[in-house]
């Protein structure tokens, strides 16, 4: 260990996929300077900016813990170039415009040492919660009971956000797909889920979400229609939806997938609301969503959404308008917190 801290085989690598992050980047960066353990390197992949991002990360280099790559645009070609580079046993991986909790790593750790995991999963900071820090071991039959939390909340519980995973396990042949733009984070964590033999959550913040109306998943600049398509054909190929159960959670995955497409894009579009529902009726006979909203067994899932997803099942175009604009309303008012 030299004088940063840094050590030949680190036992994590946290990595940042940075794409014009000028005015956010150096936050995030020093959110993994200020762990409570010094046993990390920082991987920053620079993938295509045309801002200052590259200079803002250079002005970290000399800490010998952190270190710069460039790669193509996109935020999987960076993500692949990252892991391509690890050194560490476990990675982490930060969004350049969120941040680390100061003792993330080393409550990682903790776990590690106690309960020897493929998965380890935290949650996102809300300062609404009391959290209990309890831990929980999923592993044999009760995985699938993981599965199911994972595939009926995607946006918390099936992403990359708040999570670690075993270098060694991603290096058997994981990898983020180039061609899957929307919820390529999902496939991802699902592809290493299904590899893992035990994997420990804990009720415990580790992960600071910020939103940044800029998002191009919120702006409501992009139609999202199709875009979420490959990765729900892709997550189909690797669940065994042979299985009744498996199926119908990925049936569940799909209708939260339509839910985020209506709130973010569907009903944020700059048109009349007329042709905002035109557009959602329209959305909901693609045959990947029309199978998921007549096929879906929802009577098992959490309240709220099974309103919402009740009314899918019913095309009443008009309470799923007014479900969605509250919880647009609730997004704008959002901190520090994930924003569907």
């Amino acid at each position: 260990m030299n004088d940063k801290g840094v050590t030949v085989t680190p036992k994590f690598s946290v990595i940042i996929p940075a794409y014009n992050a000028e005015k956010f980047i150096h936050i995030a960066i020093q959110s993994v300077r200020e762990q409570t353990i010094d046993d990390w390197e920082l991987i920053i992949v620079e993938n295509g900016s045309t801002d200052n991002t590259t200079a803002v990360c250079e002005n970290f280099l000399n800490d010998k813990r952190i270190k710069l790559f460039h790669s193509e645009k996109g935020v999987s070609s960076a993500r692949n170039k990252g892991i391509s580079v690890a050194l560490g046993t476990w990675i982490v991986f930060l969004d350049a415009d969120d941040q680390l909790l100061n003792d993330a790593l080393r409550r990682y750790m903790e776990i590690d040492k106690e309960y020897a995991p493929d998965l380890m999963i935290g949650e996102y900071e809300d300062k609404t919660v009391d959290y209990t820090y309890e831990k929980k071991i999923y592993q044999g039959s009760n995985l699938n009971d993981f599965l199911r939390i994972s595939l009926e909340n995607p946006t918390q519980k099936c992403n990359t956000k708040a999570v670690a995973f075993k270098n060694s396990m991603i290096q058997q042949g994981i990898f983020f797909e180039n061609q899957i733009r929307y919820a390529e984070d999902s496939v991802f964590f699902l592809e290493v889920l299904k590899q893992s033999k035990k994997v420990v959550t804990v009720f415990a913040p580790v992960y600071r979400v910020i939103y940044y109306s800029q998002s191009a998943v919120r702006s409501g600049n992009r139609k999202l229609d199709k875009e979420y398509l490959p990765a729900i054909n892709r997550i189909r190929t690797i669940l065994d939806i042979s299985d009744p159960f498996i199926k119908n959670e990925w049936y569940i995955f799909i209708l939260n997938q339509l839910l985020v497409i209506l709130v973010n894009d569907t009903f944020s579009r700059k048109e009349t609301i007329f042709a905002q529902i035109k557009d959602a009726r329209e959305l909901m006979e693609i045959s990947e969503y029309k199978n998921a909203i007549v096929n879906a067994d929802i009577s098992k899932i959490q309240r709220m959404k099974k309103i919402v997803f009740r009314m899918m099942k019913m095309h009443f175009m008009p309470g799923i308008l007014f479900a969605v604009r509250i919880r647009q309303k609730q997004n704008k008012k959002k901190e520090n917190n994930f924003y569907v």
